[in-house]
């Protein structure tokens, strides 16, 4: 029998763990490259980029006002975007076969992305997971300019105060622990909900600054062989 006790927020499991809810960012995570990133150097200017960049990495800016000014002036149609994140964005080492696992052993995956839906709909149909649930914004992208979509996320966080990823993440939730993976600044607030972070690149130095736990990861091999030796000892 499992036994377990809920502390302000998170799971803490003596026995072994039979099912995750596995929370996994996109861009820089399922991706090699960021998607948001990459359109703004091609198809944008790309001194915004680097002027607000900073800002957001030191927590002046919110990323949600930093892609506003990025996305204004990006010009490209639906085509051109597909075909460069086809060709740029990449795929991190091990992602289907990692779902697959998941799967199998009986964890939910689901991705929480502050990207877009159009974009991400494309890749997960082109790698064979057009199944796998995700939650993001959305961009309407044309030759004349590029329409940001916002999803509701509900109100602002009180820890961050932006509409943050904690709101999708408490919804899908439910009675399960959290492993959450991730690499940037729109994992800060949420990764906080999770009983278990995996991260990497911007993510993985601003934990290591807060003093705060995280198991390091290059690719999805990685994580799978850290989550089955974590899901038989327990959450400690």
């Amino acid at each position: 029998m499992l036994e377990a006790r809920r502390i302000v927020g998170l799971w803490y499991h003596r026995a072994p763990v039979t099912r995750f809810l596995i929370a996994v960012d996109f861009d820089g995570t399922i991706t090699q490259r960021d998607t948001l990133h990459l359109i703004v150097e091609r198809f944008g200017d790309r001194s915004v980029w680097d002027s607000v960049t900073p800002d957001v990495i030191a927590g002046r800016m919110s990323v949600e006002e930093a892609m506003q000014l990025e996305f204004a002036t990006v010009r490209a149609t639906p085509g051109q975007i597909h075909d460069l994140v086809r060709d740029a964005a990449g795929i991190r080492e091990g992602f289907v076969d990692f779902v697959m696992w998941a799967r199998g052993a009986g964890h939910q995956v689901h991705v929480f992305s502050n990207g877009f839906r159009s974009v991400i709909t494309d890749v997960l149909a082109r790698i064979g997971l057009a199944d796998l649930p995700f939650d993001a914004h959305d961009a309407v992208f044309s030759a004349e300019g590029t329409e940001l979509v916002w999803t509701d996320r509900g109100t602002r966080c009180t820890l961050c105060d932006r509409p943050c990823k904690r709101a999708d993440l408490a919804r899908l939730r439910g009675e399960y622990p959290v492993a959450y993976i991730g690499d940037g600044v729109s994992d800060r607030c949420v990764c906080g909900a999770a009983d278990v972070v995996f991260a990497r690149w911007e993510l993985a130095d601003w934990l290591a600054g807060q003093d705060r736990p995280f198991h390091a990861f290059d690719d999805f091999h990685d994580i799978r062989q850290q989550l089955e030796a974590i899901a038989k000892r327990g959450i400690r």
